[in-house]
């Protein structure tokens, strides 16, 4: 019973959070939205800040978990498309996240290229490696780290636009063609372009 009450806290709380952000979320929201009463989710928690960290770093290891589980492909083209879907279909997952980086930015280290870790897009940096290793990406070695976080938060940025209400169906996929297409057109190696262009006169 403890462990479906906790489970249930924890839930409910990834919801508000992703979708109300910090301030919409208080210990008495979840409450009522949880249908547990006050006394038996500090039992469990001392704080909102406590639930949302826990929260944080379940999401972030299970992500990696089941980023993991994406089928090897011998394209960077499918593998980028791949990952634009698993963001989409992780969306409230994904929100939480960038909504908790947004508000706890304090407790994160700048970086060259503002306060979002690296690991935040070491998936993309994984499909523009493999891009370039196989040329089908132009992009210098130096700059690809630089470039996978322009990219995954360009992927993101869809994310809280449709959140929470994500696209489904032909929308989805739609919306996936474009990005794919709009991110694949800022990496493709031109010297493919130019050689496929010729093939099809």
């Amino acid at each position: 019973m403890k462990s479906i009450t906790r489970t249930t806290i924890l839930g409910v709380s990834k919801r508000l959070f992703a979708t109300n952000g910090y301030e919409g979320f208080s210990m008495r929201i979840l409450a009522k939205e949880s249908g547990v009463g006050l006394s038996s989710i500090y039992h469990f928690f001392n704080d909102k800040d406590e639930i949302l960290k826990e929260i944080f770093d379940n999401i972030n290891k299970n992500l990696g978990i089941e980023r993991a589980k994406l089928p090897k492909q011998a394209s960077a083209s499918r593998m980028l498309k791949d990952r634009i879907l698993f963001q989409f279909k992780h969306i409230e997952d994904v929100v939480f996240v960038l909504k908790y980086y947004l508000h706890f930015r304090s407790k994160f280290s700048k970086n060259n290229s503002g306060y979002l870790p690296t690991k935040a897009s070491l998936h993309i940096e994984e499909v523009i490696k493999f891009g370039v290793t196989n040329k089908e990406f132009s992009v210098d070695k130096s700059k690809i780290s630089s470039k996978s976080k322009v990219v995954a938060h360009a992927i993101n940025g869809y994310l809280l636009e449709y959140f929470p209400q994500p696209p489904k169906d032909e929308i989805l996929t739609d919306i996936t063609d474009q990005i794919h297409e709009f991110i694949m057109l800022s990496l493709k190696n031109k010297e493919v372009i130019i050689s496929q262009k010729r093939a099809n006169i």
